[in-house]
């Protein structure tokens, strides 16, 4: 079907200069839609004939003749160059604009830079790296169909299914099919915007189905992450991180700008967390675990014995943490602290905000208290956690069952209360590791000197620990 393309001069009857001239206009219509362009003539009202679109002046007429030719000859050029043409882009070309991307591939480019400028300011550096390689398979997708390009105007929703099917060719996931899918539509979005296309042609497509898994750490393995000090500095930090994430939720965007201001106490003593995400913006508090609690201590006392320290506080910063490195590398550097740990599963920072939500909840954290210390802006985001947590369900099963036999549940409790006297102490001894005080013996005589004043009794329930006081 061939486009509609027509061109109309006329004046501006409602604006009337205080000489008696009037500007004339042309209006660019292509497919119904139109814009209207000075062509920076003028004539006076009385001389302009509405029917013919021209004035009694020979000269003006001829340069208004001119003016056609060239939004005929624009019109051509767009039409061939890019196979598409709208009257936002012969507009734009002849007002000296800079035109915008009219190919897929342009697009992605000019979008990516967009996205590359802002990193640090309003975008995370890790958001520009999943962008980079969306961008890149993109590409990819369309050398694959034997083109350098694909006109923005020419694309339909079998596309989308076509980068699927190569997506899903190439062994992805399926969330990660979805996010290159999300890029896709995005510059269509974006095209939208620019007038360049009326609506995005993927607007109802389908995405991959995906089963969200939360991945988290056992209590087991959280304790090993805890035994196990690194040599190295950076890695030795990635640990720590991890292990704070781990009994605070924090996000690796909140970590890395977590100050000492941030930390507050209450009334009775208890250390708290008091900040708003960078992700959302939403305000969270967190009480402080007292493993949480010794991280801080050991950082504070790290950071004062540090040369290095003194030129930190003349700048102002109070950072809890700090790195040396990028996130990419710290990334490298909790990996291998995983691997030094004999756990299977690739360690994230994520992974250990999910390990805080978790377990916060098969201790019997409220879900509405998940949530505040999460910092998650609908408590719909904390609900995930209530579909992994198996382990809580068998617990509950375990209680209801429990309540119909009270003799069972006293002599259980009885026999836990005997062989359980001991345990208490290795939250103790792994608290020392994590502080480097390898030189104090960890004992249970010790811990029941310490344990009311360092280790409350819900911070040793918090990993399943019970107290042996009666």
């Amino acid at each position: 079907m061939r486009s509609t393309f027509k061109i109309l001069f006329y004046i501006n009857r409602q604006k009337i200069k205080a000489d008696g001239n009037t500007a004339i206009l042309c209006r660019i219509t292509i497919d119904g839609n139109n814009a209207a362009i000075t062509t920076g003539e003028e004539c006076k009202f009385s001389e302009w004939n509405t029917k013919q679109g021209l004035t009694t002046n020979k000269k003006t007429n001829q340069r208004i003749n001119e003016f056609r030719d060239l939004v005929e000859k624009t019109y051509r050029d767009i039409l061939v160059k890019d196979g598409v043409v709208s009257v936002e882009l012969i507009k734009n070309r002849l007002q000296g604009i800079a035109t915008n991307p009219t190919t897929l591939l342009a697009m992605s480019k000019a979008e990516l830079q967009t996205v590359k400028e802002s990193v640090g300011r309003s975008r995370a550096e890790g958001t520009y790296l999943n962008l980079f390689y969306s961008d890149r398979n993109l590409r990819e997708f369309v050398e694959n169909k034997g083109v350098q390009d694909i006109s923005i105007g020419t694309i339909t929703e079998d596309l989308f299914e076509e980068y699927r099917f190569f997506l899903k060719k190439r062994g992805l996931k399926a969330s990660t099919v979805n996010s290159n899918l999300c890029w896709l539509s995005r510059l269509m979005f974006r095209a939208v915007s620019k007038r360049i296309i009326c609506c995005n042609p993927f607007e109802n497509a389908k995405y991959e189905k995906e089963e969200k898994k939360i991945r988290f750490l056992q209590k087991s393995d959280v304790m090993k992450l805890m035994s196990m000090r690194m040599n190295d500095k950076e890695t030795e930090l990635a640990r720590q991180m991890f292990i704070f994430s781990c009994f605070t939720g924090l996000a690796i965007s909140d970590m890395e700008n977590l100050e000492y201001k941030h930390i507050q106490t209450t009334a009775e003593g208890q250390m708290y967390i008091r900040k708003e995400r960078q992700k959302t913006k939403v305000e969270f508090i967190v009480p402080l675990h007292p493993i949480a609690e010794a991280i801080i201590n050991y950082c504070r006392k790290e950071q004062e014995r540090s040369e290095e320290q003194q030129t930190v506080k003349e700048k102002g910063d109070h950072l809890v943490f700090h790195r040396n490195c990028s996130r990419s590398v710290m990334d490298t550097k909790l990996s291998i602290v995983g691997k030094a740990c004999g756990i299977s599963q690739r360690l994230s920072f994520h992974m250990a905000r999910h390990t805080f939500g978790t377990m916060s909840l098969s201790a019997g954290i409220p879900i509405e208290s998940i949530a505040k210390m999460m910092g998650h802006a609908s408590i719909s985001s904390t609900q995930v956690y209530a579909q992994v947590t198996d382990s809580k369900i068998s617990e509950d099963m375990d209680r209801l069952i429990a309540k119909q036999s009270a003799k069972e549940k006293e002599t259980s409790e009885r026999e836990e209360n005997d062989h359980s006297a001991a345990t208490p102490c290795i939250i103790v001894f792994y608290s020392f590791i994590l502080l480097n005080c390898s030189h104090i013996v960890a004992t249970t005589e010790y811990f029941e000197s310490t344990r009311r004043y360092c280790y409350p009794k819900c911070a040793l329930a918090f990993l399943g620990f019970k107290s042996t006081k009666k």
